[in-house]
């Protein structure tokens, strides 16, 4: 099998399990989008994975990336770049020109570096809030590296959910952004349903506070 052959039968499987939880959920399965994650993967698997239909593609280092979306910008020009990984600070106005939609916001400096490099690229970048899932034991989800609650890691980044609507306020002062939805990191222990079910409850307590459904 080839290169392309295998990723094109992945991405159909994915697809395929997608379809399937969609009709589960009673959901249009138009309304689920495929990011598929190409960090440190070569420009050849990402041009198999957008033969096969993809559009949509994340990557978690924005060096990395930049070389990446720029070798491929003719070859591929309605891809949407989806930058997942957390964004410093000060790479936030390469972050604004490279990337569609960025993953992980949860730093109000950040969002005042996304907003001033956006208003001087005359641009608006889009957002996701990250909220701090929590298990259905009331732990907080633990670090997706293995360490104990209380470290850093991915997992546990995100702003409490309590405190979302403050941050959504203080962040939207700001002009050059758009928060247009939510996202977070479930436990991977636990049951994950009740952890999004959340997640999605809080969206719509959230549409109107400068949050885009």
């Amino acid at each position: 099998m080839s290169d392309f052959d295998a990723v094109a039968s992945r991405l159909a499987a994915i697809r395929a399990r997608v379809v399937a939880a969609a009709a589960s959920a009673g959901r249009d399965e138009s309304s689920v989008r495929i990011v598929a994650v190409t960090k440190r993967l070569d420009a050849d698997a990402v041009r198999a994975a957008y033969a096969a239909g993809q559009r949509d593609f994340g990557e978690n280092y924005v060096q990395e990336a930049v070389a990446k979306i720029a070798m491929l910008a003719d070859e591929m020009p309605d891809a949407r770049w989806h930058l997942v990984g957390r964004l410093q600070s000060n790479k936030a106005a390469v972050a604004v020109r490279s990337f569609s939609l960025l993953h992980g916001i949860d730093s109000s400096s950040t969002v005042a570096a996304i907003a001033r490099a956006a208003s001087q690229h005359a641009r608006v970048a889009d957002l996701l809030l990250q909220v701090r899932l929590v298990a259905a034991n009331g732990a907080t989800a633990p670090a997706s590296d293995g360490s104990p609650a209380g470290q850093e890691g991915t997992t546990r980044a995100g702003v409490d959910p309590a405190s979302a609507a403050a941050f959504l306020r203080e962040a939207c002062v700001h002009d050059g952004i758009r928060f247009v939805g939510l996202m977070g990191v479930a436990d991977p222990d636990g049951d994950a349903h009740p952890q999004f079910a959340a997640l999605r409850e809080l969206s719509v307590q959230l549409a109107g506070l400068g949050l885009e459904r």
